[in-house]
């Protein structure tokens, strides 16, 4: 059996997931335009008062994306500042950060594998991961984090969504 590469998990999650995240603007903005609803509304939506609302969730998910990679091959974080307001410009940054990710060399990204990554955590502090705990239990549980968390601000707020809506298109093959 071959071994599986984390080029070969990171790129294809991350283009699945923000693809999905793309399908998911498209049915906000459908279902904004249909209800007579301004999008601003639904873009500073939250489940709970002290959550962030569904723009930053949109904005943390590419955020994560391209941190992960960027740090996985060793090339400087780019800095993408929060400064989208529509749908539209949520799916411009998304797209952007797709281009982004797969210009990365996938041999950068599995020699992160062997590194150890350096995150902060707020203003003045930072934790150490050696890379595959960097991955499976940092990135990728946030990254799903800020998804899901997207998709059930959407769905709470009567965005019609089923489970493949967050699923998105699946690879059937490498």
């Amino acid at each position: 059996m071959k071994s599986l590469h984390a080029s070969e998990l990171v790129k294809p999650v991350v283009k699945q997931y923000l693809g999905s995240l793309s399908g998911l603007i498209d049915k906000a903005q459908a279902f904004c335009e249909e209800k007579g609803i301004d999008e601003s509304v639904l873009l500073q939506a939250r489940l709970a008062p002290n959550m962030h609302p569904l723009i930053w969730q949109f904005q943390m998910v590419s955020e994560f994306a391209l941190r992960c990679t960027s740090r996985l091959a060793d090339v400087d974080v780019p800095n993408c500042p929060f400064e989208e307001k529509s749908f539209s410009e949520l799916k411009s940054r998304i797209a952007g950060i797709l281009v982004r990710v797969d210009a990365i060399d996938d041999e950068d990204i599995d020699a992160g594998l062997e590194r150890i990554q350096t995150v902060p955590l707020g203003s003045d502090k930072t934790i150490e991961f050696v890379g595959p705990i960097y991955l499976s239990h940092f990135f990728l549980p946030n990254f799903f984090f800020h998804i899901t968390t997207a998709y059930n601000i959407l769905r709470h707020n009567g965005v019609p969504l089923g489970k493949f809506d967050f699923i998105g298109s699946m690879p059937t093959q490498s």
